[in-house]
């Protein structure tokens, strides 16, 4: 793989103390995402099973092959799997961290009983570039790590996007390469040309060994009237209807599919046990990447910006995309959930947990919410959340952050991005010998 300039992640410090203290690590995400950058920026030895020759060297000798200097980036493991029974040889056999990054497709055996590194590895999941790595510091700490602390919680840039630049940002994806493509015609092109790969090459390898086969137009049926629910609470009734003779069985199927593709994100409800009874049940369904979802649905910038309907799912699919990395790089565990009342009345579009505290997020395409677009909150603080309400806030496309009542504030997005939010320590890898190795 030839040098490439090397976009810093918010997963390269976590993946760097993860390899101080386990002996492998597999990263996960979708196609594209920029699993091989990273995997490939932290390792010192590399071995790619799509390259011939180093495919050769582990069919021949793979014991021999997987033994090179540590970390030992191991790439596309999927087209030979068998790599990695070597692998589980070498870390049964001895002890030491930091020895192996395991990076390739989306497989459905990955977590399988059968699997060789079954509880040998530590699974993280990069994500697409958020508005933090584009135009602040990936190094910085944590959103949820600094939340503690108010005035660190957010930094405004010096100009902040109106609400059609957070929609271009959006819409331009996070998987890195793309997001590059200056022009956006061209950047519509490779997104539709990845959807179309998803549908025509990626759908067939997920095809049972017997029985029919899925049928790529209704896949693209699916994937279509799923990106126009994308950051709703909808029965999945609701996503298969448009798609004539669709079986519950095989819509199932299409929702597995897109979730090892790491394409869909369905956050579960929240409820504790005293409020339970009154929460839907549904999930709130997401797909990842707004650009990807603009994409699959068939819509351009002027279609989504002209929509209010749509202009609020793609900014609440945006905003969310940011936290999830936040919760993802964070010290401390952070879940994540959205909440719903059976009878529609109450809504919150994340609720956090951390720790015993419940932080709780809304995300609003207009500028300057006032106490009106917070009664939800309000709500969930003096009502559902009781003791356990850690504080909430507003995320919008304004250009002000203000206190909107205690313990509930209104923050433009980009808040999260920078440029002076604290910086994290950055560990340093061992050297071989050191820190646990053998």
């Amino acid at each position: 793989m030839a040098e490439v300039a090397y976009i810093p992640r918010m997963l390269d410090n976590l993946l760097k103390k993860v390899l101080l203290w386990h002996p492998a690590v597999i990263i996960t995400g979708p196609r594209g995402v920029g699993k091989t950058r990273t995997g490939y920026a932290h390792a010192r030895s590399r071995l790619f099973l799509d390259d011939r020759g180093d495919r050769t060297l582990v069919e021949s000798d793979p014991m021999g092959a997987v033994t090179g200097e540590t970390p030992l980036l191991i790439d596309e493991w999927q087209i030979l799997p068998e790599a990695l029974w070597a692998v589980k040889r070498i870390i049964d056999k001895e002890r030491g961290a930091g020895r192996f990054i395991i990076t390739g497709s989306a497989r459905n055996d990955l977590f399988s009983d059968q699997w060789p590194l079954t509880g040998r590895v530590i699974n993280l999941q990069l994500r697409g570039l958020t508005g933090r790595e584009r135009f602040g510091s990936a190094s910085a700490v944590s959103f949820f790590d600094r939340w503690d602390e108010e005035d660190a919680r957010f930094s405004l840039p010096a100009r902040l996007p109106a609400l059609r630049e957070y929609l271009q940002i959006a819409l331009a994806s996070g998987l890195p390469d793309i997001a590059a493509i200056a022009d956006e015609g061209e950047r519509r092109r490779r997104l539709k040309a990845y959807m179309d790969m998803v549908v025509l090459r990626d759908l067939p390898t997920y095809d049972p060994p017997r029985g029919r086969k899925r049928t790529p137009r209704s896949f693209e049926m699916y994937l279509k009237s799923y990106a126009l629910n994308t950051a709703g609470v909808v029965p999945h009734q609701t996503i298969m209807r448009p798609i004539d003779g669709l079986r519950l069985r095989t819509a199932n199927s299409y929702l597995e599919v897109l979730t090892a593709m790491g394409l869909v994100d369905e956050v579960p409800p929240w409820a504790d046990s005293r409020r339970g009874r009154l929460m839907t049940e549904r999930a709130k369904r997401y797909f990842v990447d707004p650009g990807l979802a603009a994409a699959a649905a068939g819509l351009s910038m002027d279609d989504i910006y002209g929509n209010d309907d749509l202009l609020g799912r793609f900014f609440d699919t945006f905003a969310a995309a940011q936290l999830r990395v936040e919760a993802d790089v964070s010290e401390t565990p952070v879940a994540l959930y959205h909440l719903r009342t059976h009878d529609g009345r109450r809504e919150i579009d994340l609720v956090a947990e951390r720790g015993r505290k419940l932080l709780a997020f809304e995300f609003k395409a207009g500028r300057e919410p006032d106490e009106h677009d917070a009664r939800h909150l309000l709500w969930f603080r003096d009502e559902a959340a009781e003791d356990r309400f850690g504080g909430a806030v507003i995320f919008h496309a304004g250009r002000h952050r203000y206190r909107i009542d205690e313990g509930v504030y209104a923050a433009p997005l980009a808040g999260l991005w920078g440029p002076d939010l604290p910086e994290m320590d950055q560990p340093a890898l061992p050297l071989e010998g050191e820190g646990g190795q053998s």
